[in-house]
């Protein structure tokens, strides 16, 4: 047994021995070939499954299938295509080289794109593909693409192609934009938008391109391309490269989506917003959005050898999820990690915020009534329905970096200002560090909790607030002292090298003076809080020029200049690239990162794989959390069933994970619909752990912490959990467990389990075992727990002579089996 286990064991057995361990109250898989005309005809299979399906309608040149594209897998053979039907009763397809197109329900293929692409230079298909997006925005279909291909080839010049693509969109003009009657402003304001990222265009601009289109001297195709020459002309400059950058970025997407892929909406409608839709994710350092939803339209197919076995989903489910449960875990072994984790990073966010926007509509005073209760409706709906899984779980671990807490009397005025922090850590958990970096710093919320908000420049005797400068580096980017790579400390003297001193704090907190509730205008009322906009709680603060230190400020390393006149947003700028440069970020967040997620106590070589990952993601980029949370969640110690025998490996799951387990793995159903969850804070009659009230910005638990006089102390790991581990707490989550496994939770038991699969295993306790060890504990029960729980189990008898005493019962066992189970200290450690 692990030394977490042990130590957990010692804290259940204090307080176990007070309850009675009785008193708690094939599909067929098929495939088929389709062989060309004159082969052999194939074996009938699953004749049934085929006998009201249509087969593939296969032309000369065409082939039209009966599912979307992400069901089927497409390879090249050396005469010419196989079609894998993965998931319906298609089979195997094999075709020839003629074949032109693959026609799906929802897109169709072009298989001879990328041919034809490549029959042209590079230069001119990039012109033509920056058509769409200058007259569009929109990444190109791959038949549309083939047609002005040939269109160019057969002598129709680029200008006369970008003429007939306006054509197009007046004729499209509810789709793109373009009204009908479109004059020369509209048209230049639109390949402003589209093509410089500029809305409104300058006036100096617009007057110049609009007079020229109304004399005559320039044409709508010659306007286009002067505008694509001044974007590329922006390559490289320190402040407009990235315009630039989200053209390319742009242009990059298109090739994926239209040649690489070959795609094509059927319908033409969903050609122009969807293809809009994918551009308008793109931004000047990340395409992954993009190309996470075309890999998605495509399908995430994996080969049998990469596919996890039950077990090892659910370990892998438990780790990046609120739980296993049998869907996921039967929906896992079909695909395989990275495959999951790719449609994952695909999966749209829900916003908190919106939740409690729309319950306040339907309140009487509206958002005056919002409580922290509406938060945690919205919290535990996700967390626990939501299909974005891995989103949920990062969450979560970053809200427990990045510390905003109802237990502050100011923040709690605040609810649906809270849920947009929360919505902000989402919206950046699989973005860039250095923008969830920024967004934290100007949240309102984060303001009003570390006294940045309202927070003044130096003036006779009053000094700037401190407080956000100083927790800004301890806590969220460098901490206290200077890291190696793989986490351990820069030593001197054999002594840690500390990261900053009190000038650095002094420093840093001039560039957090002048930022303040966000408005219309930037008056002294606004300021200090009068004059409220109404979405000032979730608004990011603006700045106050008046109220920002212009004297020079000096902190690690770095000086800015005394300014004239105060410049808050400059002074941040630099301050938060300094914070995010600095080479202890990534030793840092990735080692409380993979805590969170997978193990307390990482080995140097992982935190230094993860810290790798944050520095550089492959392709040059610093700080890409996509690129960090597959480091951390595909890595050899979180995957490798060996390290399951470690002593270091694992770590205690945390109240809320054990409920949210539960919920998950019974698939709970909301009486309301609304998952009427409050406060759990107390340790005694709850769980000693609540969403969003921490006491401290330390979060409930500080990830070095060390339980005293303990096995973890002695072997020299640490276990954060522990610290809200502790007689009273133990007592508080059996009573707690013991009351909601049978009967629910939330008001009014708002939220009850559905143990219906269970309940039918109750006569055969065996398989009622297996079948939690499967779901709760990825099959690391152990041979002793087994048999202790299966005694117990046993020992609650299912009359024969009353049909009502006997599913009360079996009822009764199922209780008993979970809550043995989630008792156990095998299962409150997560390995």
């Amino acid at each position: 047994m692990s030394i977490l286990r042990l130590t957990a064991l010692k804290q259940f057995l204090i307080v176990f021995s007070v309850f009675a361990l009785s008193s708690c109250g094939g599909d067929e898989k098929t495939s088929a070939s389709t062989a060309p005309s004159g082969a052999p005809a194939p074996a009938p299979v699953s004749a049934l499954r085929r006998l009201f399906a249509p087969a593939p309608n296969i032309s000369s040149t065409v082939t039209t299938f009966n599912g979307n594209r992400s069901n089927y897998t497409i390879t090249n053979t050396s005469s010419g295509y196989t079609v894998k039907d993965n998931v319906g009763t298609d089979g195997t397809v094999n075709l020839d080289a003629t074949t032109q197109q693959l026609v799906f329900k929802d897109v169709s293929v072009n298989l001879q794109i990328a041919s034809l692409a490549s029959s042209i230079a590079a230069s001119d298909l990039n012109a033509i593909i920056e058509l769409y997006i200058s007259y569009f925005n929109r990444v190109p279909d791959a038949n549309g693409l083939a047609y002005w291909i040939n269109q160019f080839k057969s002598g129709v010049s680029i200008d006369k192609i970008g003429e007939s693509f306006y054509i197009a969109a007046i004729q499209d003009a509810a789709l793109t934009g373009y009204a009908p009657n479109a004059n020369n402003v509209d048209f230049v304001t639109n390949v402003y938008r589209n093509v410089l990222s500029r809305t409104p265009p300058d006036k100096a601009g617009l007057d110049y391109w609009t007079a020229g289109l109304a004399n005559g001297t320039v044409t709508r195709g010659i306007v286009v391309r002067s505008m694509l020459i001044a974007t590329h002309g922006y390559a490289g400059d320190p402040v407009y490269g990235w315009v630039n950058s989200l053209f390319e970025n742009k242009v990059s997407v298109a090739k994926n989506f239209a040649i690489q892929q070959g795609l094509t909406y059927l319908r033409t409608e969903d050609s122009i917003t969807k293809g809009m839709a994918l551009a308008s994710t793109v931004t000047p350092t990340d395409t992954s959005i993009a190309n996470g939803l075309i890999q998605a339209l495509v399908g995430f197919q994996s080969s049998n050898a990469n596919a996890p076995t039950p077990a090892q989903a659910s370990r892998f489910l438990a780790q990046v999820s609120f739980g296993a449960n049998n869907a996921e875990i039967n929906s896992l072994t079909s695909s395989s990690y990275s495959a999951w984790i790719d449609k994952q990073f695909a999966m749209p966010q829900k916003l908190h915020r919106t939740y409690m926007e729309t319950q306040a509509a339907g309140f009487i005073n509206g958002l005056k009534d919002l409580s922290q209760n509406n938060f945690f409706e919205s919290f535990w709906q996700q967390a626990i329905k939501g299909d974005d899984q891995l989103r949920q779980r990062v969450t979560f671990a970053l809200s427990q970096i990045f510390v905003v807490s109802f237990q502050d009397s100011n923040v709690a005025n605040y609810p649906r200002g809270v849920a947009s922090y929360y919505d902000t850590l989402g919206a950046n958990a699989f973005g860039n560090f250095r923008n969830l970096l920024e967004a934290v710093s100007l949240h309102p919320m984060m303001g009003t909790y570390l006294t940045s908000l309202r927070n003044q420049k130096e003036s006779g005797t009053q000094v700037p607030d401190e407080n956000y400068a100083r927790e800004v580096m301890q806590l969220f980017t460098i901490g206290l002292y200077q890291l190696n790579q793989d986490g351990t400390y820069v030593l001197s003297g054999g002594k840690p090298v500390e990261t900053y001193g009190i000038p650095d704090i002094t420093g840093l907190a001039k560039v957090f003076t002048g930022w303040s509730w966000a408005g219309p205008d930037k008056s002294d009322t606004r300021f200090f809080g009068g004059n409220a906009d109404a979405n000032r709680e979730w608004l990011p603060m603006q700045s106050y020029p008046k109220y920002h230190s212009v004297s020079a400020k000096t902190f690690l390393g770095v000086t800015i200049p005394a300014q004239s006149p105060a410049n808050p947003e400059a002074s941040l700028k630099i301050a938060l690239d300094t914070l995010f440069n600095h080479p202890n970020v990534g030793p840092f967040i990735g080692k409380q990162l993979i805590q969170r997620l997978v193990t307390s106590n990482p080995s140097p070589q992982y935190i230094s794989r993860v810290a790798a990952a944050f520095n550089n993601n492959g392709s040059g980029v610093r700080g890409d959390m996509r690129a960090v949370v597959k480091a951390i969640l595909l890595d050899n110690e979180a995957r490798n069933d060996t390290t399951l025998a470690f002593a270091n490996t694992g770590k205690l799951r945390e109240p809320v994970l054990r409920l949210a387990n539960w919920m998950r793995a019974f698939n709970v159903v909301s009486t309301s619909g609304r998952f009427l969850m409050t406060s759990t804070d107390d340790p005694l009659s709850g769980l000693a752990e609540t969403p969003m009230r921490s006491q401290t910005v330390f979060n409930f638990y500080r990830p070095g912490y060390v339980p005293p006089n303990s096995g973890i102390a002695n072997a020299g790991l640490v276990s954060p959990e522990m610290q809200i581990t502790g007689e009273t707490s133990v007592v508080g989550y059996l009573n707690f467990m013991r009351d909601v496994i049978p009967n629910g939770t939330g008001s009014s038991r708002d939220v009850k389990a559905d143990y219906t699969n269970l309940i039918a295993l109750a006569a055969t306790p065996d398989q009622l075992i297996d079948q939690l060890n499967l779901t709760l504990m990825a099959n690391q029960m152990s041979n002793g727990l087994r048999s202790q729980i299966l005694t117990a189990v046993n020992s609650v008898t299912i009359p024969t002579n009353n049909t009502a005493n006997a599913d009360a019962a079996k009822k009764n066992r199922v209780y008993l089996s979970v809550f043995l189970t989630m008792a156990s200290p095998e299962y409150l450690v997560q390995k």
